[in-house]
């Protein structure tokens, strides 16, 4: 569509580049192309393959805006009410996978960086397109070790509420132990299965931390595999019990593992690692499949004048002006290694994320790049 607005049109173009994490060069070109069209003074892939695009306009604070541009994969394609790489737009939605989560927020930045370097920022402005956000954060965890920021915009969905924080996700993997046998004669082995009733009992009705901003950590097993898994009449020898947890600050992962393994018999309890390698190969990470929690310093600046501009923001626009944390992980954690808050606030209802249902209000595009240059501007000081 021709009469879409520039943070849209870009958007769109997202959406129809196909990006699935670990495979996310359409998308970091096009926003590469993008950021030279627009004059950013940089444009490059740094080595884990994330798009950055730099403003450098003298003394002032190190300000970064950062998405990731890798999504889910696309589901049953028959469900969608409209093709998930369409960008289609209906009834003023933008519909595709990445919409909500979230190309949508990282044109917004695109075009809010310019905004606001036209309206007098001063310093340095980053737009960071990051990879592999959806499977550990490989991009991220390299940026953040990479680069200073003072200050870091992060744009994952949060329906136009500043987010201030999320829970952290630890995964585990419980293996239970018995014997394998023929079914038809299964007093000779130990099912492995028996094992798990009495332990999903167990997990069921613990009480977990609870208290502060992040709420109350939480237990949810996922996944019940058996082993030999090609043989329906044989007594399991083994299973393996698959653990989401989100944690909040205080409930560390050691603490956890430690009442997992008190809680488990016949097995072991294990954090599993995971392997990330960057597309072009020249970044590899090893790390257990773990978020940290984060939340932002109350006592920071940078969260007062967020809420503050904010709020200003959304008057413009007739819009109610909330508050609140993620209930997902994101990327948080890995970019404030060095210290930088991050201050969240997306176009999107995050509900609809990794669903056949993703689309976007274009209203809230609008919304979202005037709300991010009038962010850059107030850090600035300009």
């Amino acid at each position: 569509m021709t009469n879409l607005r520039e943070e849209a049109r870009l958007s769109q173009r997202l959406i129809q580049a196909a990006s699935p994490s670990g495979a996310e060069s359409p998308a970091t070109t096009l926003l590469l192309d993008t950021f030279n069209e627009l004059g950013y003074d940089e444009a490059y892939l740094d080595d884990a393959g994330n798009a950055i695009g730099v403003f450098k306009r003298g003394d002032g604070p190190n300000v970064m805006m950062n998405g990731h541009v890798d999504t889910v994969p696309l589901g049953d394609e028959t469900l969608w009410e409209q093709a998930p790489l369409s960008g289609a737009v209906v009834n003023d939605m933008l519909w595709g996978r990445g919409s909500v989560d979230m190309k949508s927020a990282v044109a917004c930045m695109t075009y809010a960086a310019k905004d606001a370097i036209e309206k007098g920022f001063t310093g340095t402005l980053m737009v960071s397109g990051v990879v592999q956000e959806e499977v550990g954060g490989l991009g991220a965890r390299y940026l953040g070790k990479h680069t200073n920021p003072d200050v870091i915009i992060l744009g994952e969905p949060s329906s136009l509420r500043l987010m201030l924080g999320h829970r952290g996700r630890a995964e585990f993997h419980v293996t239970l132990n018995g014997k394998i046998a023929h079914a038809a004669k299964a007093e000779l082995g130990d099912n492995a299965l028996y094992h798990a009733a009495p332990l999903l009992d167990k997990l069921k009705n613990l009480t977990l931390p609870s208290g502060g901003p992040l709420g109350k950590s939480t237990l949810t097993p996922t996944r019940l595999i058996s082993f030999p898994q090609d043989g329906a009449n044989v007594v399991p020898g083994r299973a393996e019990l698959t653990i989401d947890y989100r944690n909040i600050p205080g409930d560390e992962p050691q603490s956890i593992l430690a009442l997992l393994e008190s809680l488990t018999e016949h097995g072991t309890v294990r954090m599993p690692e995971e392997h990330a390698v960057s597309e072009n190969g020249k970044v590899v990470y090893d790390f257990p499949r773990y978020v940290a929690p984060y939340l932002a310093p109350g006592e920071s600046t940078f969260v007062t004048t967020a809420r503050q501009v904010i709020r200003s923001s959304l008057s413009h626009f007739d819009a109610p002006y909330a508050e609140d944390v993620w209930w997902f992980a994101t990327d948080a954690p890995w970019l404030s290694v060095n210290g930088a808050p991050v201050i969240g606030f997306g176009p999107g209802d995050e509900t609809l994320a990794h669903t056949t249902r993703e689309c976007v209000p274009l209203r809230h595009l609008e919304i979202a790049r005037s709300v991010y240059t009038a962010l850059a501007l107030a850090y600035s000081g300009a």
